[in-house]
């Protein structure tokens, strides 16, 4: 491979490890006040809305890793939480272990994506890619 190619490799690595990371943080930081909402009194629609953020990461996190295991835990879980904001008795106590799950999913997935950047690292320290 040559020095461009490889140049190439790495950045497209990097770009790859860079969406990950972001969307999984970010999706992290929806979770939150989607979370401390269940069981309050705004009900169904005011969860939905605070979903949204949290669904739009997924999106974009499955756009960036749509091969991953751990995408398919976390679209998984998204859909579960959909289901559920969509039934009309939508129960708080399945909603909150369903973000508690997604929660879980996502630490997961961050546990997973710092692996491939150490590796990626590593390999760089040692003048190739992987």
């Amino acid at each position: 491979m040559s020095g461009n190619e490889q140049n190439a490799t790495s950045d497209t690595k990097i770009e790859a490890i860079s969406r990950h990371l972001h969307h999984l943080i970010r999706l992290r930081a929806a979770l939150g006040p989607f979370q401390a909402a269940i069981g309050s009194p705004e009900g169904p629609s005011g969860l939905a809305t605070l979903w949204r953020p949290c669904q739009e990461q997924i999106d974009l996190l499955l756009d960036a890793a749509p091969s991953a295991a751990w995408a398919a835990r976390i679209n998984l879980l998204s859909q579960e939480v959909r289901d559920n904001l969509l039934d009309e008795l939508g129960a708080p106590v399945a909603l909150a272990d369903l973000a508690s799950a997604l929660e879980q999913a996502c630490e997961a997935a961050l546990m997973e994506v710092d692996r491939a950047l150490r590796a990626f690292v590593s390999a760089v320290e040692q003048g190739g890619t992987r």
